[in-house]
C-alpha cells in the first residue's frame, strides 16, 4: 500500500501508532477511493472493490465517472467541480454492477493536496435500501400520477355528461323537478323555471302556505294535501298523468304531472317530477265533448219522433207483409241509431251525480244476463250464470247495469259463430268481482293496447260487419272508475276475451265523488 504507511500524523504531542492499519482501512465498512485532480483512481479499499465487483487492482487508473450511471453524470460534475478542503455534502448516486444492475449509494468527499497535487478522498456509503426507497416513491408517484389522471378524465367526463344531460333537460317542453324526501328543489331544467307561475311551487311550503291554489280536474274542489303531486313525490309515490288546475279565475293552467322515486339499494333517495301545460289539449277535449253532445242530442229529438211514427204505423191492421217488413227494418235502424247517439251523449257528458244504494248485484248481473239470452240464441251461443250469495255493495244500479249490458253484449256479439259466454260474480275481502268471459274472436296484441280509446275497433270486427261504434268500453271504464273501481282485461286472438270488473263493496270514497 504504497499511499499509506503504518504510523499516521501526530496528534497533539503525541505520535499514535496503529499497528495494523491497512486491515482497518481495507475491512471499513464503507469505502473509500483516492481520486486524482483528472478523476483518475489512485487508491481503493477492499469494501469498494467487492461491493462493486471489481478488483482492486483493475480498479487503478480508470476514471471514477465511469463507475457511475449515465443519469448521474452531470450532477457529479457539479458536484465534484465544488469539491473544497471542507468535506463535501452527500451525494447521492448510482454505481454500475454487474449485469447492467444498479448499486445506490450516498459519497462524500474531501479535496486535499498529495505530493503536489490535488487529489479528493471520497468516502462511500453502499445503501441498498435507498433503491429500494427510491423505486416504491417512484411507483407511489406514478400511481399518484395515474389516479389524478384518472380522476382529470372522469372529471372531465362527469363534465360532459353532466352538461349533457342539461342540454337535454332544457330542451325537453316539459318541466322537470327533482325533489328530496323532505319535498326540497334539487334539480330544475330551463322550462321549470320559465314556468313556475304556472306549475305552482319550488316546494311543499308554497302548498301549505296557501300562496298557490290548486284544483282537481273539475277546477272547482280544491285538491286535499295528501294528493298534492310534491307531496306524492317527495313519500317516494310513483304515478302518472295526475290532473290538476293551477291559479285563479281565467288565469287557470290545466297540469299533467307524473313522478317517478329514485333508489339506491333500497333506499329511497329523491324523486323525479315532470310537469306539463295540458291546458289548450283540456280545453280542446272540452269543446269537442261540447260539439258532439251538441249534436247528439239534436239528433236524439228528431230520432224519438221517427220511432214514434213507426210504432204508430206498425199498429195498422192489415198492413201489406212488404210494407210491414220495411217498417220493422227501419225500426231496427232506428233504435241502433239512437243507441249510437245514447252512447255518445254519454261519452261527451260529464261525470254527473252518482245514485250511490245498496243493492243485490247478483240480481243485476242476472238481469243483464236474461237481456241478451234471445240475442245469444240467434248467435248460437250459450250463456252461463255463476252467483255468490248475499253480493251486496253501494253503487249506483243504473250505471252498473250498463256496464253489464256493454261487457255481455260485447261478448255475445264479437262470438258470431257460437261458443260459450260465462258470466262470475262473487265476493273477494271488501271488493265485489265480475268476470265476463267468452270464447269469441279475441284480439291481437296491438289491438288489446287500443281497446279503451274512444271509437276503436279491431280489424276482425270491421271485417265481419259487427255492428258498433266502439265507446262501449270507454263508457263502461269511465262508470267503473266513477265507482272507485278498476276494469282489466286478457284476451288471444281466436280464443276469446276474459274482462274483470272490481267495485268496492262499500262504495266510492269521498274524493271520487266529489270529481
Amino acid at each position: 500500500m504504497p499511499m499509506f504507511s503504518r504510523r499516521i500524523p501526530r496528534i497533539g504531542r503525541r505520535r499514535t501508532s496503529i499497528p495494523d492499519w491497512p486491515t482497518l482501512f481495507h475491512r471499513s465498512p464503507s469505502g473509500y477511493v483516492l481520486v486524482s485532480g483528472q478523476g483518475v483512481i489512485l487508491e481503493s479499499n477492499s469494501t469498494f472493490a467487492a461491493w462493486t465487483g471489481r478488483n482492486r487492482s483493475a480498479l487503478a487508473g480508470t476514471v471514477f465517472s465511469d463507475l457511475l450511471s449515465p443519469e448521474d453524470l452531470l450532477e457529479y460534475q457539479r458536484w465534484s467541480a465544488a469539491l473544497t478542503a471542507e468535506p463535501a455534502t452527500y451525494l447521492s448516486v448510482d454505481f454500475k454492477g454487474s449485469g447492467n444492475s444498479r448499486l445506490p449509494a450516498h459519497i462524500s468527499a474531501v479535496r486535499t493536496a498529495y505530493r503536489g497535487r490535488t487529489v479528493d478522498l471520497l468516502t462511500v456509503f453502499p445503501m441498498p435500501g435507498r433503491r429500494r426507497y427510491e423505486r416504491d416513491l417512484v411507483d407511489a408517484l406514478q400511481q399518484a400520477e395515474a389516479a389524478e389522471a384518472a380522476r382529470g378524465v372522469a372529471e372531465r367526463a362527469a363534465r360532459e355528461r353532466e352538461s349533457l344531460l342539461k342540454t337535454i333537460l332544457d330542451t325537453v317542453d316539459v318541466g322537470v323537478l327533482v325533489v328530496d324526501d323532505e319535498g326540497r328543489e334539487i334539480l330544475a331544467n330551463a322550462h321549470m323555471e320559465a314556468s313556475r307561475a304556472i306549475l305552482g311551487a319550488q316546494d311543499l311550503s308554497d302548498f301549505k302556505s296557501g300562496a298557490w291554489s290548486v284544483y282537481g280536474p273539475d277546477r272547482i274542489t280544491p285538491l286535499p294535501d295528501e294528493l298534492l303531486p310534491i307531496r306524492r313525490a317527495a313519500s317516494g309515490e310513483s304515478f302518472s298523468q295526475q290532473i290538476m288546475w293551477i291559479g285563479a279565475g281565467e288565469g287557470k293552467m290545466a297540469v299533467s304531472v307524473c313522478s317517478r322515486p329514485v333508489v339506491d339499494g333500497g333506499d329511497f333517495k329523491c324523486s323525479v317530477l315532470a310537469f306539463s301545460d295540458v291546458t289548450q289539449l283540456v280545453r280542446a277535449l272540452a269543446a269537442q265533448g261540447e260539439f258532439v253532445g251538441n249534436v247528439s242530442h239534436e239528433l236524439r229529438t228528431p230520432l224519438t219522433s221517427i220511432l214514434g211514427y213507426l210504432d204508430m204505423a206498425l199498429e195498422e191492421e192489415q198492413l201489406p207483409g212488404a210494407v210491414e217488413s220495411a217498417l220493422q227494418a227501419a225500426v231496427r235502424n232506428s233504435e241502433r241509431l239512437l243507441q249510437l247517439v245514447s252512447d255518445l251523449l254519454s261519452v261527451a257528458s260529464d261525470n254527473g251525480a252518482m245514485e250511490l244504494q245498496e243493492v243485490d248485484l247478483a240480481s243485476t248481473v242476472a238481469a243483464a244476463a236474461d237481456s241478451f239470452r234471445p240475442h245469444a240464441r240467434i248467435n248460437g251461443v250459450e250463456i252461463g250464470v255463476e252467483l255468490s250469495a248475499g253480493l251486496r255493495a253501494v253503487v249506483d244500479e243504473g250505471r252498473i247495469r250498463q256496464v253489464l249490458e256493454n261487457l255481455v253484449s260485447n261478448a255475445v256479439k264479437y262470438s258470431p259463430g257460437g261458443g260459450t259466454v260465462q258470466i262470475e260474480a262473487r265476493r273477494q275481502d271488501e271488493t265485489v268481482v265480475i268476470e265476463v268471459a267468452d270464447t269469441g274472436i279475441g284480439m291481437t296484441q296491438a289491438e288489446q293496447e287500443q281497446v279503451f280509446n274512444k271509437f276503436f275497433r279491431s280489424g276482425q270486427v270491421l271485417t265481419a260487419a259487427i255492428p258498433g261504434a266502439g265507446l262501449g268500453l270507454v263508457i263502461t271504464r269511465r262508470i267503473v272508475e266513477e265507482h272507485g273501481g278498476s276494469i282489466d282485461f286478457s284476451s288471444e286472438a281466436g280464443r276469446g276475451s276474459v274482462f274483470t270488473v272490481k267495485l268496492p263493496a262499500a262504495g266510492p270514497g269521498p274524493g271520487l265523488q266529489s270529481y
